[in-house]
């Protein structure tokens, strides 16, 4: 269940004001639990079909969600700043779900691997409880700032080294049995430490949007999912990930959005594409009416919302002529998303190679 996040392409180009330009708070970055993997893994692993980690065994496994850190710009503007490279957080928040009853205990703590060659580690913060829909906030707002759990006190801390350049950031979680990752998410100032950016709960910071930016995922990022198939019958190479079982195999593809600035915004979705090619060439995976048949992936849109609900579409249409499935250009409206992707009914033989989306992103926010 390896994961590589892919960067967000931007597609649109944005006429903005040189002020505008220059008065970033924070730049938003979502990952979803597809995008996790097990510390350990096991040959039995597999993610649910609708893209969350889902611990299914006896015993608690840590898991590892890597933070896509992509996304954050400067300007040339006036006045002109560049984009900065620091852990320097508003908030850090990883969602989870505890599933049938039974309490149990979910902890996560976040590890950043800095340009010093040394890994710095906030304390761990931990939730015990029911069945249901939790998040854990590994960096809080606190009043009108940002701070990573454990504070300044101990030298070794994320927080005391968060303005060190950062070469990979992640959430290292402790997972009880029958227990998902949904999501997860961090706001990583732009301008001022800590971002000084208000109080109050960063969930409710909310905008519009008006702004379409194209992403695109490989298809080595995709998984098998549910119960369908083995996890040995999935290849992966340069070409995407293929089916080389007997039977269909459900695969999901995580997306990874663009980076939001500072907010939250009611994402829609539109245009996305899925790619898939036939190791033979045969007709009947071109054909019209494949989805129908069987004879190609049958893929739809997947997305968690902050209950923990899973909602999808229908599946998506194929283009005539070519190995490609289509959402179409009415937009869909996913909310304010813990995770969102493509799940395939993928038949023998067949390769998904990619996917292109136009998702909307969160429009420029002032102040600093």
């Amino acid at each position: 269940m390896k994961k590589i996040t892919i960067v967000a392409l931007v597609a649109s180009a944005l006429s903005l004001s040189h002020s505008a330009l220059a008065t970033h708070k924070s730049w938003l970055m979502k990952n979803g639990g597809a995008e996790c993997t097990f510390a350990y893994p096991l040959a039995t692993d597999r993610m649910d079909s609708s893209g969350a980690i889902h611990n299914s065994g006896t015993s608690e496994r840590g898991v590892i969600c890597p933070v896509a850190l992509s996304g954050r710009w400067g300007s040339n503007g006036t006045p002109a700043f560049n984009a900065k490279r620091w852990a320097d957080a508003l908030s850090a928040i990883v969602y989870f779900d505890r599933r049938g009853a039974g309490t149990r205990t979910v902890s996560c703590y976040a590890a950043m691997r800095a340009s010093d060659d040394f890994v710095y580690y906030s304390a761990s913060v931990s939730d015990t409880g029911g069945s249901g829909v939790g998040r854990l906030d590994v960096a809080g707002s606190t009043s009108g700032g940002g701070q990573w759990a454990g504070g300044t006190g101990d030298g070794t801390t994320l927080e005391a080294h968060e303005d060190t350049v950062v070469k990979g950031l992640e959430f290292v979680c402790l997972v009880p049995e029958r227990t998902a990752i949904l999501g997860y998410k961090a706001k990583l100032c732009q301008l001022t430490g800590d971002c000084t950016h208000g109080g109050g709960d960063p969930e409710d910071d909310t905008t519009s949007s008006t702004m379409g930016n194209y992403v695109q995922t490989s298809g080595v990022e995709c998984s098998p999912a549910g119960t369908e198939g083995a996890i040995e019958t999935v290849y992966r190479n340069g070409g995407g990930v293929t089916n080389l079982g007997s039977s269909p195999v459900d695969i999901f593809c995580p997306i990874a959005p663009p980076s939001d600035d500072s907010r939250e915004h009611n994402r829609s979705v539109t245009a996305t594409t899925v790619y898939y090619s036939d190791i033979y060439n045969t007709a009947a995976s071109n054909s019209n009416s494949c989805v129908g048949g069987a004879t190609c992936p049958s893929c739809r849109l997947m997305w968690y919302d902050r209950d923990g609900i899973m909602q999808d579409t229908g599946a998506l249409s194929k283009i005539a002529g070519v190995r490609e499935l289509y959402q179409g250009a009415a937009s869909q409206l996913i909310g304010k998303e813990l995770q969102f992707g493509v799940m395939c009914r993928t038949p023998p033989n067949l390769t998904i190679e990619g996917i292109t989306s136009l998702v909307t992103v969160s429009d420029i926010s002032g102040g600093i």
